[in-house]
C-alpha cells in the first residue's frame, strides 16, 4: 500500500519543475534597472509628501509625548499617553537636537524614512526566500508604492517602527535555519515590537497559530526527523528574547514609581467595555468561524504548490500570519485604524506579487512569445496602477502642513516654556496641557460615560492658562462652553478675553447724561482667570473708565465682575490678554492698512491715517 508521504509526493507531478525554475528566476538587466529607478523615484516622491501630506492628529500627539521626555517629564505619570513607550523614548534625543520649531512635524517625519526602507528591504528578503529574486525585486517596488503603506508609514507615529521591527523579525525567522540564536534574535525583535505597540499581541497570536498550522498543512516531505529537545531549546530562546525589552521597560518605570500609571495608560484606559466595534458590531466575531476554513483551504493549496516542503511551510507561515491577523483585527479589536495594517500590507503585497509573477509564467510556459511579453509588462502595469491610486488618493501638490505650522508658530510666539496651553491631543506640541487626558476617542467615550470628570474649566483657572486652540467638537461640553465664554480668537489660537457689548439700558442712561462724544457706554463683564488685560477698539485705542478709573493701558484684573465705561466713538471693543496684543496679535481682522502696534503703557490698533502714540 502506498504510504501517505508517497501519495503526497505524487500529487505534485509537474508543478515542482515549473516552481523550481521560478524559484531560480532572476530579474533581467532591464528589470533591475527599471526597478532601481522606480525605487529612487519613490524615495524622492516620499520626500515631497513628507512636506506636503496632511498632518494626522496622532502625529503631534506623539510628538508632544516625545517632547515631554526632552523636558524631563515621565510618560504616563506626568503626561498622559495610552501607547507603549519605546518609540517615544527613541525619538527624544532627535527632537532635542532639532529643537522647538513650527515645522517640526515634517522635520520629524524624515526620521520615519529608515523604518520605511527597512520594511521594504525585509519585504525583499522574505519574497526572495519564498519565491525568487525577481519576485522580490518587484514585491519591494510594489510595497514601497502601495498607497496605504506609503502614506501611513511617512506619518510620525510608532506604527512605522512597529512594522519595521515585526517585518525584520519575520525575515529573520524565515530566511534561514531556525537555530537557537536566530530564535533568540526573533524573540528580541518581536519583544521590541511589543514595546512599541500592544497590537503586537495580535501579531504574536497570529504567527503562533500559523507556526502550528504550517507543518500540518504542508507535511514534512523528505525532511529530517525533528528533535523535540531541539524544538524546546528554540522555543525557550524565542521566549527569553521576547521578554527582554518589555521587562526592561517595566523595570524602568517601576524604579521611577510610575508602574501603576503605566499600567493604566497602556492597559486599563484602553480596555473599556463596549468600546467602538465591541458595542456597534458585536456580531463581527462570527468572522472567525467563517474565515478559518477558508484560510485553511487556501493555506493548504499554497503550501502544497511549493517546490519543497520547507518553502511551503514558510509560505504558509507568512500567508496565515497575515490572514489570521486580519481576521483577529476585524473580529475582536475594538478600534480599527489605517495604521493597524502597516505590518501586514507588505506581506499581502509580496504574496500577491509572488502568485501574480509565478503562476502566469507557469500557465504560459508553452507560449514563449506571450510569456516574454507579459514578463515585463505585468509588473510595470501593477506599478502604474499603484502610482495612479496613490496620486489620486493624495495629490502631492496639495499643501497640508501649513495650518499646523501656523498653530505651533503662534503658540511659540505667545507663550513661554513654562506656560500651559489647552488643546485636544497635544497638537501644540511644545507646551504642557492643563487637562491631563488627551481627548482621543477612548477618552471622549470615558467622558461621555462619566468615568473621567470634565474639569477643564477648573484646570484652566488653576494653571492660569491664557492660550487655547480654536473651538471644535472634540472638547467636552462643559470645558468647551467655558473656553467659548472666556477666550477669543486672535488668528490661529484663542487667548483670554472677550468682546465687550453694552446693554440698551446703559446706552439710554449714558445718552441722557451726555458725554464729550455724545455717548457713554457701560459694559459689564466677568473675569474667570486673573491676568493682565488690555481693552482695544477696532479702529484705535479704547478710551473710558475701567472700574471707575481712567483707562490708560493694560492692567491686572482679578477674578470677578468688572465694568468699562467707554467715552470714545461708537465702535467694537474687545478685552484681550495684554501679552497677545504686545506680540502683534489682535481679535479684529487685520485688513489692509491696519497693524497691531505696541506703545508705552498700552496697545492700539492703528491705521496709516493715525499717528502712533509715543
Amino acid at each position: 500500500m502506498t504510504s501517505i508521504a508517497e501519495r503526497r509526493e505524487s500529487r505534485v507531478p509537474c508543478e515542482p519543475s515549473v516552481e523550481r525554475r521560478a524559484l531560480d528566476d532572476r530579474p533581467t538587466l532591464i528589470e533591475s534597472t527599471v526597478a532601481a529607478l522606480l525605487v529612487v523615484a519613490t524615495l524622492l516622491l516620499r520626500i515631497i509628501y513628507v512636506f506636503h501630506y496632511r498632518i494626522d492628529t496622532d502625529e503631534p500627539q506623539h510628538l508632544h509625548v516625545v517632547w515631554s521626555w526632552v523636558q524631563g517629564l515621565l510618560q504616563y505619570r506626568d503626561v498622559f499617553d495610552n501607547h507603549a513607550p519605546l518609540f517615544h523614548l527613541m525619538c527624544a534625543p532627535l527632537l532635542a537636537i532639532v529643537g522647538e520649531r513650527a515645522d517640526i512635524v515634517p522635520e520629524m517625519r524624515l526620521a520615519m524614512l529608515p523604518f520605511y526602507v527597512l520594511a521594504v528591504c525585509c519585504t525583499y528578503a522574505i519574497a526572495a526566500t519564498l519565491f525568487s529574486r525577481r519576485v522580490a525585486v518587484w514585491a519591494a517596488v510594489l510595497t514601497a508604492l502601495f498607497s496605504g503603506f506609503f502614506l501611513t508609514s511617512l506619518e510620525f507615529r510608532p506604527d512605522s517602527l512597529w512594522a519595521a521591527l515585526w517585518l525584520l523579525g519575520l525575515a529573520l525567522l524565515v530566511c534561514g535555519q531556525a537555530t537557537a540564536g536566530r530564535c533568540l534574535g526573533v524573540g528580541v525583535l518581536f519583544g521590541a515590537a511589543l514595546g512599541v505597540s500592544l497590537k503586537t499581541v495580535l501579531l504574536l497570536a497570529s504567527v503562533a497559530l500559523a507556526a502550528l498550522a504550517a507543518p500540518v498543512l504542508v507535511g514534512t516531505r523528505g525532511d529530517a526527523p525533528r528533535s523535540w529537545r531541539r524544538l524546546a531549546t528554540r522555543l525557550i530562546a524565542l521566549l527569553v528574547g521576547l521578554i527582554v525589552v518589555p521587562a526592561s521597560l517595566i523595570v524602568f518605570f517601576a524604579e521611577r514609581g510610575a508602574l501603576t500609571a503605566m499600567y493604566y495608560g497602556t492597559i486599563v484606559h484602553n480596555a473599556l467595555p463596549g468600546l467602538g466595534l465591541w458595542h456597534s458590531a458585536p456580531s463581527r466575531v462570527l468572522l472567525i468561524p467563517i474565515a478559518s476554513p477558508l484560510l485553511w483551504i487556501a493555506g493548504r493549496r499554497i503550501g502544497r504548490g511549493a517546490p519543497t516542503a520547507a518553502i511551503g511551510r514558510r509560505r504558509v507561515l507568512i500567508f496565515l500570519t497575515a490572514g489570521i491577523f486580519l481576521v483577529l483585527l476585524f473580529s475582536v479589536w475594538p478600534l480599527v485604524t489605517h495604521e493597524d495594517f502597516l505590518p501586514v500590507d507588505p506581506l499581502v503585497v509580496l504574496l500577491a506579487t509572488g502568485i501574480g509573477l509565478t503562476y502566469p509564467s507557469a500557465a504560459l510556459v508553452a507560449t514563449r512569445r506571450l510569456r516574454q511579453a507579459t514578463r515585463f509588462a505585468l509588473p510595470i502595469a501593477m506599478v502604474a496602477i499603484e502610482a495612479i491610486v496613490l496620486v489620486r488618493s493624495a495629490p502631492p501638490w496639495q499643501e497640508g502642513t501649513r495650518n499646523h505650522a501656523d498653530l505651533v508658530a503662534a503658540v511659540l510666539r505667545l507663550t513661554a516654556s513654562t506656560d500651559y496651553v489647552m488643546d485636544v491631543k497635544g497638537e501644540t506640541i511644545f507646551r504642557r496641557r492643563p487637562f491631563f487626558y488627551a481627548l482621543e476617542h477612548i477618552t471622549k467615550t470615558r467622558l461621555q460615560r462619566g468615568l473621567i470628570a470634565d474639569d477643564i474649566g477648573e484646570r484652566l483657572v488653576a494653571t492660569h492658562t491664557a492660550v487655547v486652540t480654536m473651538d471644535q467638537s472634540s472638547f467636552p461640553p462643559s470645558g468647551r462652553a467655558f473656553m467659548n465664554e472666556n477666550y477669543l480668537a486672535v488668528g490661529a489660537v484663542r487667548v483670554l478675553g472677550r468682546f465687550l457689548t453694552a446693554t440698551p439700558t446703559s446706552r439710554s442712561a449714558s445718552a441722557a447724561e451726555g458725554s464729550p462724544h455724545g455717548l457713554n457706554e457701560s459694559m459689564h463683564f466677568d473675569i474667570a482667570i486673573p491676568a493682565r488685560y488690555a481693552i482695544i477698539a477696532e479702529d484705535g485705542r479704547a478710551d473710558g473708565l475701567l472700574d471707575g478709573t481712567p483707562y490708560e493701558g493694560p492692567r491686572v484684573l482679578e477674578t470677578g465682575a468688572h465694568e468699562f465705561v467707554s467715552s470714545g466713538a461708537l465702535t467694537r471693543l474687545a478685552l484681550v490678554w495684554a501679552s497677545a496684543l504686545e506680540r502683534g496679535f489682535s481679535p479684529f481682522q487685520l485688513g489692509s492698512g491696519h497693524e497691531a502696534t505696541a506703545y508705552a503703557g498700552g496697545i492700539e490698533i492703528c491705521s496709516p491715517r493715525k499717528g502712533h502714540h509715543s
